[in-house]
């Protein structure tokens, strides 16, 4: 018998009553990292909504994406399956346009009886923004462009009401499924904000929260790619967006504006969950919340995702379960693979095929559970990292290797792969990873 049908209350005098099926509330961030307060990513980041949200959830220290790339994470995110099985490796790929009409996660809740929604970008189709931007700047006006999509690094402090901004309908989108669900079946409400995806452009009280001669940046060392190989200093200087940046002496002001986007995100986020609270669906609806990589603002001198270092795999995740008053804390390395199976097990939902990822539901109760701590993060097909408590293992195309001490070594500042030493432990990694690009 599934979860979501369990009978409450047998033991009386007559039937007791029947469990309501659990809601899900599924909220994506786009190029999320982990400068969240609950994360600490960031010393001076504001994001009191994403906090208290925190407060009441389990909050997962060490969760890492599929992929650094949005597609292939977010297509790997609602199948459960890895990019390997999915097949989805480049950003001009869907699940769908390679998979046919193979089901994702909200596609197995329709299928069994659940009110199904998508609101915002959840996975990867249609355009960016659906609607135009309030004062929008001219393309390049930054001079950075990416090639085939000019301007799209770029960032604005936009002097516009609230509601013309697409979050903001995205979060509404949200709040009106709610409020408009009066029927009994249970729902699967996604909800997917595009901010702090470039361009960042976002209400400038939020930019004002982060005064530019005081704001912290990164720092790497002079020499941080000097124990790279060509491979990965290929990534670090991919469309060349730091010599732009910093040639411009913009460096604190791109730092700003992500910020000031996580920030104004973050009273999106709450709007929608202060709503669901304060809705008939507050006890009988279960949230998570995730970004699909994270993002690079300077570290190893690299800028967007794309890469296999720290800041483009963690991301935030966070499990709120119907009632929860207080936070938890999870150490053991998760996967986005793994949400999937969790909303799935949590619900009493079969799933279509069997999946990669694994249930976090043991995680999220505290059962003593084997667990395997180790995540694979895929670029472009050949390029691999693998993560675990205490090392970071990169592999690229090139037979090139990375090799990060995580706990002595959190900046991933010195490559040890270089180092006869730990050859052996390169070589257990290995066996984890895809094989060798032939």
């Amino acid at each position: 018998m599934s979860l979501g049908m369990a009978l409450a209350g047998c033991s009386g005098p007559g039937p007791g009553p029947i469990e309501r099926r659990k809601n899900v509330l599924f909220i994506s961030v786009d190029d999320l990292n982990d400068w969240v307060g609950f994360l600490a990513g960031h010393p001076q980041v504001v994001t009191p909504g994403l906090d208290a949200l925190a407060a009441r959830s389990t909050v997962f220290n060490r969760a890492y994406c599929a992929a650094p790339v949005c597609s292939p994470s977010r297509a790997s995110t609602l199948s459960g399956l890895t990019p390997q099985n999915t097949g989805v490796f480049f950003l001009s790929q869907t699940f769908a346009s390679v998979n046919g009409d193979k089901p994702l996660v909200d596609d197995m809740f329709r299928a069994a009886g659940y009110r199904t929604a998508r609101v915002g970008k959840v996975d990867h189709i249609g355009e960016l923004y659906p609607a135009p931007l309030p004062g929008r700047p001219p393309f390049n006006n930054l001079d950075c462009p990416e090639p085939g999509r000019d301007g799209a690094f770029d960032w604005l402090a936009v002097d516009a009401p609230d509601d013309q901004m697409p979050d903001y309908r995205y979060a509404q989108g949200g709040i009106d499924f709610l409020d408009g669900h009066t029927r009994d079946e249970p729902f699967f409400l996604s909800v997917g904000f595009v901010l702090p995806h470039v361009g960042w452009w976002a209400p400038k009280r939020f930019y004002d929260l982060y005064p530019l001669d005081t704001l912290v940046i990164p720092t790497p060392p002079a020499d941080d790619l000097d124990d790279l190989g060509v491979a990965g200093r290929a990534i670090a200087h991919q469309h060349e967006h730091h010599a732009c940046i910093t040639g411009q002496g913009l460096w604190a002001e791109a730092v700003q504006a992500y910020l000031a986007s996580i920030s104004w995100i973050d009273t999106q986020v709450a709007r929608l969950v202060q709503h669901l609270d304060q809705s008939r669906h507050a006890e009988d609806t279960l949230v998570v919340l995730w970004s699909d990589h994270g993002f690079h603002l300077g570290e190893k001198f690299h800028w967007q995702k794309l890469a296999l270092w720290e800041r483009s795999t963690r991301v935030p995740v966070l499990i709120r379960e119907p009632g929860q008053a207080r936070e938890r804390r999870v150490d053991n390395i998760v996967g986005l693979c793994d949400l999937a199976p969790t909303v799935l097990d949590y619900c009493g939902v079969d799933p279509a095929y069997a999946m990669d990822g694994r249930s976090l539901v043991p995680l999220l109760h505290g059962t003593d559970v084997a667990w395997e701590d180790r995540v694979l993060t895929t670029k472009d097909q050949h390029n691999h990292a693998i993560r675990t408590p205490e090392w970071r293992y990169i592999r690229y195309w090139n037979g090139e290797r990375e090799l990060y001490n995580e706990v002595n070594d959190p900046d991933e500042h010195y490559n040890l792969a270089g180092l006869a030493e730990y050859e052996a432990l390169m070589a257990e990694l290995d066996a984890y990873m895809p094989p060798p690009r032939a």
